[in-house]
Parts: structure tokens; sequence; C-alpha cells
């Protein structure tokens, strides 16, 4: 499988108008006139094509497709670029932020509908008062923030203290701090969870190769673990843009090499 088969395979087959040399959207030209004229980035058809790696059925669609930031640098090597635009989409409403995981920097993206829809879903499962249920969706449209306080909770939504622990409850929102919340995906648990075995047994997968490194299309042809639900794909484009590997242009394809 070549490079640009295994980064953009269907994006660009569907979105033809859309295909453009990779050095545009590293000078930002590009970018902006498509923005302009109402074109989806590399930005937003790399997000669509990790969303499409995300194997719902796996996990019984019991969640959203989250998508990490740092993969969308395993496409777009401009970072600047996806950080702007990334902002962009979010003041837009049309992406969510989540803060997932030990590390500040650890942010994932979730398309606003298949949030909202997973959401509405997981609180009527609980039962949740549909008045409850209507204003969390509207704290949702209305804040772009990774997290929420009590006086924003109760002075601008109008949510009482016992409403505010049954978001808690349906895990839409989580203990930040006293008087504060992260904003949640339900069943994020289970995601992290995979996440990190499927992240451990790639790295395990590169150290165990000759000089710890491999070419990219033999990789994917490597016998997956099939508890690691997320995917060998999936998981090449963490490791990338989380810089744990490197990935170097040769004449046989790409090869992943891993950093010390």
């Amino acid at each position: 499988m070549s490079r640009k088969r295994t980064l953009l395979p269907d994006i660009y087959k569907h979105k033809k108008k859309c295909v453009r040399p990779a050095q545009s959207e590293e000078n930002g030209d590009f970018s902006d006139n498509a923005l302009m004229n109402g074109l989806p980035t590399d930005t937003e058809a790399s997000l669509l094509y990790l969303k499409n790696l995300f194997p719902g059925d796996k996990f019984d669609d019991r969640l959203p497709p989250i998508i990490f930031k740092h993969q969308l640098y395993s496409i777009v090597k401009n970072r600047t670029t996806v950080d702007k635009h990334v902002g962009d989409l979010r003041s837009s409403g049309e992406i969510k932020v989540f803060k997932l995981g030990a590390d500040a920097n650890d942010l994932c993206v979730v398309f606003a509908h298949d949030y909202e829809t997973h959401i509405l879903h997981v609180m009527k499962d609980l039962h949740v008062h549909n008045h409850i249920i209507e204003k969390f969706l509207r704290v949702v449209k209305n804040c772009n923030d990774v997290s929420l306080d009590k006086d924003t909770l109760m002075k601008d939504f109008r949510f009482k203290d016992e409403e505010i622990t049954q978001l808690v409850k349906s895990s839409v929102l989580t203990v930040r701090d006293v008087g504060s919340w992260w904003l949640s995906i339900p069943n994020a648990g289970v995601f992290m969870k995979n996440f990190m075995r499927g992240r451990k047994a790639l790295l395990t997968m590169i150290r165990k190769c000759k000089y710890r490194e491999i070419l990219q299309q033999d990789l994917e042809q490597r016998k997956w673990p099939k508890l690691a639900r997320l995917g060998i794909l999936y998981h090449i484009h963490d490791v990338i843009g989380a810089d744990l590997v490197e990935s170097v242009q040769t004449t046989s394809g790409n090869l992943l090499r891993l950093k010390d």
C-alpha cells in the first residue's frame, strides 16, 4: 500500500475537487482560499478520514467516533495550520473538543452532531428528565470550552444542584475541581482502555523489529490483537502524530522508526 493511499484513501476519491498539492497546506495559501470558498480544508478532510477509521461497531455503537487532535499531525504536517482550523471548526460549532487522558495536551475531537446524538441516547437510556437533556444540549451548542464551572451552569443555563448531579451521574460531566467539571464523553473509559492497549501493542511490534523500524506497508500486514479494537491504521496515525515514531520517506515506502 502506498503512503498516499494510506493517509487519505477515500476522502479524496469522493471529493476530487478538493485534491491539492501537499505543499499548499504547508504554506496555508490554499487552505485560506478553501475556507473562503466553502470547501473543506485538508484538516477537515483528515478529520473525516480519521472518523471513518473509528470502528464504532466494535464498541456496539456505544461511542461516537473519537479522534485525537495529534492524529491530524500525522497527515497535515503544518501543525499551526491544523491548530488554526481546529479552532475555527470549534468556534463554528462543527466539532467539540475534549480533554481526554493524563497529559494536558491530550485533546480529542468529536463532530458536534455525533456527540449530541450520543449523549441524547445515553441520557434517555438513563431516564434523565427531558428538560435536563434539553438544557444540557443548549450548553453543548453554546459552550466551546473543555470545562464548565458552577456559576456558568447555574447562572447562565439555570441548572439546579440536583440537576448537575444528574449530569455527573450520566457521565456527560466529570469532576475537574471543586465547583468545576470537564465536559466529557460517556463510556470514554472503555475507549481509553482500548486506546492504550492498542498503542502499546503497536509500539511493541516496532520495538521487536530489526533496528526498531519497519515499512508501514509491512506493519499493516501484521496480525493485530483482537483485544485492541481500534485497529492498526488508527494507531499508526496516533504514534506518528504523538511523536513516538518517526515517519521517513524511502524509495520502498514510508518507514516507521521508533524514537528513543
